[in-house]
């Protein structure tokens, strides 16, 4: 017997033993009420914890190493997100686990979409090795479909050969959002490769189909797709659930599915049901903390509470074959969340694989020093030093198609304006309109493309926003009122290695956050981080934007598979039709 091997044994005989009572829990919470996901029933109970595993509970158990008396709390499994890009909270793995565990959330299933987009195979590796260090598990689904799509220039690729090796670590587990489901139900070969790698190294395949029903569906779960985030409205997620979808009610910054989903969970179907975050930002789980937040909402619209802990633990775990943990029972993970109330949802303590990781909201260890590495920094290399030159726009006379923002909507409306010229035809900016400028530059450093366009919606009175956050292939996005501004922003943007900036009718820069981790992500602690977006936004706000989160909006401007009209390094995209405008 190996030395591993040799370990496990004795953990288990340890475990045994006080599971029968004869040795001393080495961990006992004591006076607690267990939620029992298997048969939703509440009861008074000790846990006994043996090592990183749950020997028994029961009123039985009364001895203790270490005794925790918590007197009526609810001691319910660790929460598990099922769903997650963590490039989205601006974090790296070690300070996002640092707020989330606090939480009560000892779990996520993210897929580091993002970060492949800028990096490629080199940016999800470099996520999963940045997770060990974190005081929760992450494991890691294989981005699907990197780039999205071949109307944009992205940094990375992950061909199916690809796929298939990063499938081969054990902290994946599975394949990431099929987002091309175009190429599943067209029978595309790469994408069907990819499918085929995952369940060939015996790992499960997400999906993403938003609106997608009738055959259409039928064709893309028959290649083994199971489960969906997309989901907006009750009759769509009732249509994927009859044919055998897991549905992930989704609850993130940009958009909930709470109030459209939770009404459809019942005694029958809530082992179909998972709960995920999708995109979540710093500040908000800093105020307003994760999952624990979602379940408070989803049992404020009527949702019975022991449900919605199964939908966030067990359904999770055992859906992503996680077998070790989801549940307060004897051989599982000792993953747990003790709340306060089953109304608030309030976290007073968290305990992962047996020791104690959290308590009233927070982190009980200090975070832990982050090393970036070398490769991850300075990814947003521009063509040149941009002029307003750059951001000129000649164009016949007549009306000239301009990009329509819908508030808290990703979708845009294609509109066709008329505009101010010059006498040589060049469009003059005119802020009162509404109409700004908008443009995409390819910052990875392959081909220096440059587009230019109209938006109307963002509103700027004055000055320059740009961002080196752009779906799905985050090349530098800026928006403006001036070209000269936009050109700062841009050029600033570049210098800083990326992030978010602000420069005013001056061409002088307000406010900054920086985001060197593949022009993605800070290496700073989220309160920093929180801080100086807060900044950022008001900032924005001044130059007459009234968006809440110009940012996030302006981020989607450049995702050319959402409809109507959209921009990205290689022009304007008529997102219905799939061609350049």
């Amino acid at each position: 017997m190996d030395d591993r091997n040799s370990g496990l044994l004795k953990a288990m005989q340890n475990c045994i033993d006080v599971a029968r009572g004869d040795k001393a829990a080495e961990l006992l919470l004591k006076g607690g009420r267990v939620i029992n996901v298997f048969n939703g029933t509440v009861n008074e109970a000790n846990v006994a914890i043996a090592g990183r595993t749950i020997a028994g509970f029961g009123n039985n158990y009364i001895t203790g190493e270490k005794i925790i008396e918590l007197d009526g709390a609810f001691i319910a499994p660790g929460l598990i997100d099922a769903h997650l890009h963590i490039e989205s909270t601006l974090l790296l793995p070690p300070e996002l686990g640092q707020i989330i565990v606090g939480h009560g959330t000892t779990t996520v299933i993210h897929d580091p979409h993002e970060i492949a987009n800028v990096m490629g195979p080199d940016g999800v590796t470099m996520m999963i090795e940045l997770s060990k260090q974190a005081p929760c598990d992450f494991f890691a689904t294989v981005p699907s479909s990197v780039p999205s799509t071949d109307l944009e220039t992205a940094g990375g690729e992950l061909r199916s050969e690809d796929v298939a090796e990063l499938l081969k670590h054990p902290l994946t587990i599975g394949l990431g959002e099929m987002m091309n489901y175009p190429g599943v139900i067209s029978g595309d070969k790469e994408a069907l490769a990819k499918i085929i790698a995952a369940r060939e190294s015996g790992k499960i395949i997400d999906g993403h189909a938003p609106a997608l029903g009738g055959k259409a569906l039928q064709a893309y779960l028959s290649a083994g797709i199971t489960t969906d985030h997309e989901c907006i409205s009750a009759d769509e997620a009732l249509e994927k659930l009859a044919a055998g979808m897991k549905i992930i009610i989704r609850h993130g910054s940009a958009t909930s599915s709470l109030e459209e989903l939770v009404p459809q969970v019942n005694q029958v179907n809530v082992n179909s049901f998972l709960l995920g975050s999708d995109d979540r930002e710093a500040g908000e789980l800093l105020e307003k903390g994760h999952l624990n937040e979602a379940i408070k909402q989803a049992v404020a619209l009527g949702a019975d509470p022991g449900l919605m802990l199964k939908i966030a633990s067990l359904n999770a775990a055992r859906h992503y074959r996680l077998f070790d943990r989801g549940a307060v029972a004897p051989g599982y993970r000792a993953d747990l969340a003790v709340f306060e109330d089953l109304k608030n949802f309030r976290t007073l303590m968290v305990i992962k694989d047996g020791r104690e990781v959290g308590r009233d909201g927070r982190a009980t260890a200090p975070a832990p020093s982050i090393q970036l590495p070398s490769f991850a920094r300075g990814s947003v290399r521009l063509p040149r030093t941009l002029t307003k030159k750059d951001f000129s726009m000649h164009t016949p006379p007549g009306k000239v198609p301009v990009i329509g923002v819908i508030p808290g909507q990703l979708i845009t409306e294609k509109l066709f304006l008329e505009v101010k010229r010059s006498n040589d035809g060049a469009i003059v900016l005119d802020p009162g309109s509404g109409i700004n400028k908008i443009a995409v530059i390819e910052r990875h450093g392959k081909n220096g493309n440059l587009a230019v366009g109209l938006i109307r919606g963002i509103n700027m009175q004055k000055g320059a926003l740009a961002s080196s956050v752009a779906h799905d292939s985050h090349n530098l996005i800026v928006v403006g009122a001036s070209e000269e501004a936009m050109a700062r922003a841009a050029n600033e943007l570049a210098a800083a290695g990326g992030g978010f900036v602000v420069v005013g009718e001056d061409d002088a820069v307000k406010a900054l956050l920086p985001l060197p981790a593949g022009g993605l992500m800070s290496d700073q602690p989220a309160k920093l981080v929180a801080e100086k977006m807060a900044l950022v936004l008001q900032a924005a706000q001044e130059l007459g934007t009234e968006l809440p989160q110009p940012f996030l909006t302006l981020s989607f401007m450049a995702l050319p598979v959402i409809p109507s009209l959209k921009i990205t390094d290689r022009g304007l995209v008529d997102v219905e039709n799939f061609a350049f405008l």
